[in-house]
């Protein structure tokens, strides 16, 4: 047996077979693609009915939130601004927050699309 001969079968054989697992890794892929696009495999996400202590807590809250944002925009500004400043002046200690100044502006507002778990 010559050694060139033993190069060239070794190389093919291992050609066919790292081919081999390519086309079936790409096959699966396609496979796993076409199924999330049937819609009737996905089970549907039912929400956690929520406990009473939570339930209450949140209709409370949708009065103050509700007060809150009759009085206008110019309040709720105010409202983000001011905790802006606290929450900077407690993330720098010793380092005066001066909103007033200019340093930062509040130029809009707008709800959050993400919900918290």
């Amino acid at each position: 047996m010559d050694v060139g001969y033993i190069l060239k079968t070794g190389g093919a054989y291992t050609l066919i077979g790292m081919g081999t697992v390519f086309l079936v890794l790409i096959i699966i892929m396609c496979v796993i693609m076409l199924l999330g696009k049937v819609p009737g495999l996905r089970p549907k996400e039912e929400e956690p009915a929520p406990e009473p202590a939570k339930a209450a807590a949140a209709a409370a809250a949708v009065p103050a939130a509700a007060a809150v944002s009759t009085g206008g925009d110019e309040e709720l500004v105010a409202v983000i601004t001011a905790a802006l400043a606290a929450h900077l002046a407690q993330e720098q200690p010793g380092v005066t927050v001066d909103i007033a100044d200019g340093d930062y502006i509040v130029r809009s507002i707008r709800r959050a699309t993400w919900k918290h778990i």
